[in-house]
């Protein structure tokens, strides 16, 4: 007997075959549901989701069995179709077979023959759910890896848009972010809708449903609209009857909710809309709970994606102010590291670095003087001409900075140590601290070396008067091969156009 009582429906238009088979069945353990025709059968097949086995009769009035199992198919796919028939060939079963039937028992019943196929049935059926359980779970676990392996937050909310239209086979969706103010929604992808309405902003009010969703935090889900007209004046363009609006919330937090600095302490994150699913068939309780892990996926991946955004950012204003910090204390200005770090990103653009590659380095280069925090004010900022010693220790400022970056974990920090030790390197081996020569000294520092000394030559210092742009341009004719990477210095001029106009953008500060 089954550890459960298991849902069989009988259809047959033959009453004493329906009663037949529910005292037999209900014997053995089942719950026996009947219809007498196809059309029946479909209505109880769209209620109860539950049943196992169909057992239908192959010849009937308004509907046959065949078509009964297509049809059913559609609203359950997992239930095990038996045919019945009492004018049973060799083309008959095979044909039944072929349009998807499990088996076939032959009328007048022989009872030993219908429980060895029922039975049969019951473990193909157990066999069928297993084998979605475990798809489902492969699927969700590639939804999840996919959806947590993206860190722009534009491209992971276009990602789980399509992720949602796809499992749904929907062919219309949207998706809504709360505003910042956390008052709005508004709308940041769209497929199947006009692209003019994307960047539309909606007050987060009872007025449409992704505001309905946003307020109640809980989906909104109508298999036909029909049976709920009221909501018809918030529907725009609906194709079909149905429609399913799911909310993408932030775990619970009492720093979050309490934090003096949130703009939008709401719980709400975003609003995911799917419409229009293929054939005009009405979505499912699958598809709901497909959505709802999408959403909690995707709620996830992108505070993780804002979390990350906010690290980055904050390290870029850690790394400016420090350098600004090791300038101001050298009697130079913040600007100064800020000119070199766009000059080498530029540069490095133009030599073919990666995008990348180009952004560590100007998020690096701010550090290239770090180490001088290690040299004494009185050498640092010496007005006059420095002695050999004093100048010696001027020289462990590249030293200096790269030990205390060469232990940090992160690329740009990494980069920053090799850049502290290197850019004061001559491409003919004659620079400092460890006389490296040509290619042996790092791109970055390469880099840096060029971008470093014409910002300083341009400028007045303490123990100068700013140069020319032609007298700066003759000093490194001059040292091109010799201080300069000579490749470099000619791919910098041939740029200086773009290079004088971040001179503009980030002039000297007043002292």
């Amino acid at each position: 007997m089954p550890e459960k009582k298991e849902k069989i429906l009988v259809v047959d238009d033959e009453l004493i075959i329906r009663e037949l088979l529910t005292d037999l069945l209900t014997e053995e353990g089942f719950e026996v549901i009947t219809a007498p025709d196809g059309e029946d059968a479909l209505q109880i097949i769209k209620e109860d989701k539950e049943i196992s086995i169909i057992f239908t009769d192959i010849l009937m009035h308004r509907m046959d069995g065949i078509q009964l199992i297509h049809k059913a198919k559609e609203i359950n796919p997992n239930f095990v179709p038996i045919i019945m028939t009492g004018y049973a060939t060799l083309e008959t079963a095979r044909a039944a077979v072929k349009e998807g039937a499990y088996d076939y028992v032959l009328k007048p019943f022989n009872i030993s023959e219908i429980k060895t196929a029922v039975y049969n049935a019951i473990e193909r059926h157990r066999l069928i759910l297993e084998n979605a359980r475990l798809k489902e779970i492969t699927e969700l676990f590639k939804i999840s890896e996919n959806i947590s392996s993206i860190r722009d937050e534009e491209q992971l909310l276009r990602f789980i848009l399509n992720t949602a239209l796809e499992y749904t086979e929907a062919e219309r969706g949207s998706i809504l972010i709360v505003t910042e103010d956390g008052k709005h929604l508004k709308l940041v992808a769209g497929t199947g809708i006009p692209q003019e309405l994307i960047g539309n902003v909606i007050p987060m009010k009872p007025t449409s449903i992704s505001g309905i969703v946003a307020l109640n935090m809980e989906p909104f889900f109508v298999e036909d609209i029909e049976s709920q007209p009221e909501i018809k004046e918030y529907i725009i363009g609906l194709k079909n009857k149905s429609f399913i609006s799911v909310p993408l919330k932030r775990k619970k937090s009492d720093f979050i909710t309490h934090h003096p600095l949130m703009d939008n302490p709401s719980d709400i994150i975003a609003v995911l809309n799917v419409t229009d699913k293929r054939n005009n068939a009405p979505f499912t309780e699958s598809d709901l709970k497909v959505l709802r892990i999408i959403g909690n996926h995707g709620a996830v991946a992108i505070e993780n994606a804002r979390l990350i955004r906010e690290i980055e950012s904050a390290q870029r204003e850690i790394v400016f102010t420090l350098g600004e910090i090791v300038e101001t204390r050298s009697r130079e200005t913040g600007s100064h590291v800020k000119r070199v770090a766009e000059y080498s990103k530029v540069l490095a653009s133009k030599i073919g670095l990666s995008p990348k590659e180009a952004e560590i380095l100007r998020l690096a280069a701010p550090l290239h003087d770090v180490g001088k925090v290690g040299i004494p004010d009185a050498i640092l900022n010496k007005p006059g001409s420095l002695t050999p010693s004093e100048f010696e220790i001027i020289k462990t400022h590249t030293i200096i900075g790269h030990d205390m970056l060469k232990k940090t974990k992160g690329v740009v920090l990494q980069s920053a140590a090799i850049i502290a030790l290197e850019h004061h390197e001559r491409y003919d081996g004659n620079g400092y601290p460890q006389g490296k020569k040509g290619k042996e000294i790092h791109i970055y520092g390469r880099i840096v070396g060029i971008t470093d000394v014409f910002d300083a030559l341009g400028v007045d210092r303490i123990y100068k008067k700013a140069w020319s742009l032609e007298e700066i341009k003759d000093y490194f004719a001059d040292q091109r091969g010799k201080q300069f990477d000579p490749e470099l210095v000619d791919i910098f001029f041939a740029n200086i156009e773009e290079i004088l106009q971040i001179r503009e953008r980030f002039p000297e500060k007043q002292q």
